[in-house]
């Protein structure tokens, strides 16, 4: 218990350590919109905050395999350039006995995400984008972006410039699309405010045409000087689409039945669910492979670990994205496309544990 008590202590440090690695650098981008949410758009810092913490869990899955590996190869990098594996070895342990304390967390930590990665992430990611519907279309004005195509019920809105309180546009181009016609709108400028549950555009020096769907010659021009578009969205909470990645697992074997039974193709939702699945195996496979690597880079560091780390997670997810996308598509079953990945890390794992248990 001394010696597990130990190994454990040497390798949680380098773990938590790359996990808050990781795990910034996946939340870097999302966390320049949650800051461009509370100062730019208004959104309190509640809101904020809830976005934020209901979107962790998603880069929890994928930055502790990440964090695993590292700490693999750190760990028992030092331990190997210290000689502490061979002082460990002479004393008569074998190393099933010095391994087995970093396997147990790898295999605890991989049950572990089983339920995080089944229903806790999906849970959250629905949640997530449920917040972050219900601000959006409470208030449209938060999706107002210079050069960025905004859709609210049949209008889509496209404005170059934008001023920061979002209410000021210029060169405004408004598409509107109605069952026997098509309507264009051009303004050099205008104004957007929310009233009454409505956005209402306020529009001055610009052209208006219509096109009709059924006759090519019924088409008619008016320019304008001041013109007012009101778009309702009342109702618009209920029309979001829920992806396959806010389903729990229970959920999306529900679906699969009922595709099933209806001889319609399930590969999308077997891809997302055996993802899962890989995603919560990956920091055991992926341990297997770090712990006879770290001792075989016995010399470099936290540098040459983290560069071993670096290259091991790129093939690692280069495999899993590529079978992802297969299996989406349908051209191989998710079961082998997923978790080709792992079966890989787990071959070289072997054979790497092979060669260092033959000197």
């Amino acid at each position: 218990m001394i010696l597990a008590r130990y190994l454990t202590g040497q390798f949680l440090p380098p773990f938590f350590f790359g996990l808050s690695i990781f795990s910034g650098v996946l939340l870097l981008d999302k966390l320049f919109d949650l800051l461009d949410l509370l100062i730019n758009k208004g959104v309190s810092l509640w809101t904020s905050a809830q976005i934020f913490f209901l979107f962790f869990p998603t880069i929890l899955s994928l930055s502790v395999p990440m964090a695993l590996l590292l700490a693999c190869l750190l760990t028992f990098g030092r331990l190997s350039e210290d000689n502490e594996i061979l002082a460990l070895r002479a004393s008569g342990l074998s190393f099933r006995q010095i391994l087995w304390p970093p396997l147990a967390v790898a295999g605890l930590v991989s049950l572990a995400l089983l339920p995080f990665n089944t229903h806790l992430t999906p849970t959250a990611m629905d949640q997530f984008r449920s917040l972050y519907h219900r601000i959006a279309t409470t208030d449209p004005l938060i999706q107002i972006e210079p050069r960025r195509f905004l859709n609210v019920q049949n209008v889509r809105l496209f404005a170059g410039d934008v001023s920061k309180d979002r209410k000021n546009l210029s060169n405004v181009w408004i598409y509107r699309l109605f069952p026997g016609y098509s309507q264009r709108i051009y303004a050099d400028r205008g104004t957007a405010e929310i009233t009454n549950r409505q956005l209402s555009l306020r529009l001055e020096e610009g052209q208006i045409e219509r096109f009709s769907r059924g006759l090519a010659t019924d088409f008619s021009h008016v320019d304008f000087q001041h013109y007012t578009v009101n778009v309702p969205f009342q109702g618009a909470l209920n029309a979001r689409d829920r992806g396959w990645r806010e389903y729990t697992t229970p959920g999306l074997l529900k679906e699969i039945h009922r595709r099933r039974s209806r001889r319609i193709a399930t590969s999308d939702i077997e891809a997302e669910m055996h993802l899962r699945y890989a995603l919560a195996f990956a920091p055991l496979c992926l341990a297997l492979v770090g712990i006879p690597l770290g001792m075989t880079l016995e010399r470099g560091g936290r540098g040459v670990g983290f560069g071993a780390a670096m290259g091991v997670l790129f093939l690692y997810y280069l495999l899993l994205v590529m079978g992802l996308n297969v299996a989406e598509k349908g051209k191989w079953p998710a079961a082998p496309a997923l978790w080709v990945g792992n079966v890989a890390a787990l071959a070289v794992g072997a054979e790497l544990f092979r060669r260092r248990l033959a000197r």
